[in-house]
This record gives structure tokens, C-alpha cells and sequence, in this order.
């Protein structure tokens, strides 16, 4: 594999906005609940199918735009000859109510947990494909103030050799075989 670019990238039009708008999310492959087992990808090395354990559900969680965020940070060391992109998802749920608290609970219980994050563009983010993501930090509040948030501010992290691929086509068509609930 050659570490030389082969092309560059036009500037191209100011028509992207920021923000996302729903995550998805598997226990990975030891849950209860099955697994996303394997993907395929294009030769742009997009995620266009993959393979499913039985069983698998895929859960929807809605969020409210100018929220919740995705960064992905590249930490290289030169000494080492290393280098690993850090995916953090920052995710933002309303009402502070037991089913969220439940829910929150399972997360922080699970190291192994497979995300695909959609921004306002439509652009599906696959987030923690080979080593998992976690819920490493997060807060519960009630607000102090009328407007304030009563709801949960998760973030979830995980580190992979790649940034996250992006998924081309819908949930549905690319992980056939599983359930999509929400």
C-alpha cells in the first residue's frame, strides 16, 4: 500500500449543513440482540451490503438538530510509527424519564457497541466497525432554570485504524436480514 495521495479534492459548493440527526444503534456481535457480522464495500470504499447474525435488531434514536455531534480526530505518533482516528459521538436525548434512564444503564454496560450516526445531509456514519464503541461519558440532568435541558448528554467514543466509513443506500438494503426498529 502506497502512502502517497493520488489525487486531490475540489473545493466544490458551500451546500452541506452541520449537525445530526438520528443515531442507530447494535449491541455488536456478543449482544443478545445479534450483530453485524461483516461488511462489503465499493471500490470508493463506501459500506454497500454486509452480513447479519439472527436475530439482529438495529435501534433508532432521535435526536433534535443543532444537538448532538460527530467528531473524528486523527492522534499519530511519529516515534511509533502509529496512528488511529478517535470517533466521539456526541448525542443529546430529551425528558428525563425511566425508558431513556433503562436504556442509558445497557450502553454503559457495553464495550462493543456498533453506532451509524446520520447528519442533517443524509450522509450515514458506520462507528465503531471493527473495535467497538462505549459510552464514555455522559449526564443526566433535570436543568435548574425553565428552559434548561431535563434529558441526557451521552458521549460515546471508540478508536479505529480507519475514520468511519460512510454507508451507501439505505439501512434497510444494506443490512437486509436485520431489524430496524425506529
Amino acid at each position: 500500500m502506497s502512502c502517497y495521495i493520488s489525487s486531490g479534492v475540489a473545493l466544490g459548493c458551500s451546500d452541506s449543513i452541520g449537525s445530526l440527526k438520528k443515531i442507530y444503534i447494535v449491541g455488536g456481535p456478543g449482544s443478545a440482540n445479534g450483530g453485524i457480522t461483516g461488511v462489503t464495500y465499493n471500490a470508493s470504499g463506501e459500506i454497500t451490503g454486509s452480513t447479519i447474525a439472527s436475530g439482529t435488531t438495529i435501534y433508532g434514536f432521535e435526536i433534535k438538530r443543532n444537538t448532538s455531534s460527530l467528531t473524528q480526530n486523527f492522534t499519530k505518533s511519529f516515534e511509533n510509527g502509529t496512528g488511529y482516528y478517535e470517533q466521539i459521538l456526541t448525542a443529546v436525548f430529551y425528558k428525563y424519564q425511566a425508558d431513556l434512564r433503562n436504556q442509558v444503564k445497557i450502553l454503559g454496560q457495553n464495550d462493543e457497541l456498533e453506532i451509524i450516526a446520520v447528519d442533517q445531509n443524509d450522509t450515514q456514519y458506520y462507528l465503531g466497525l471493527t473495535n467497538g464503541m462505549y459510552l464514555s461519558a455522559g449526564a443526566g440532568t433535570t436543568g435548574t432554570a425553565l428552559g434548561d435541558l431535563n434529558g441526557w448528554s451521552l458521549t460515546f467514543t471508540g478508536q479505529e485504524a480507519q475514520p468511519a466509513p460512510i454507508i451507501s443506500g439505505t439501512l434497510a438494503t444494506v443490512f437486509s436480514g436485520a431489524t430496524i426498529s425506529g
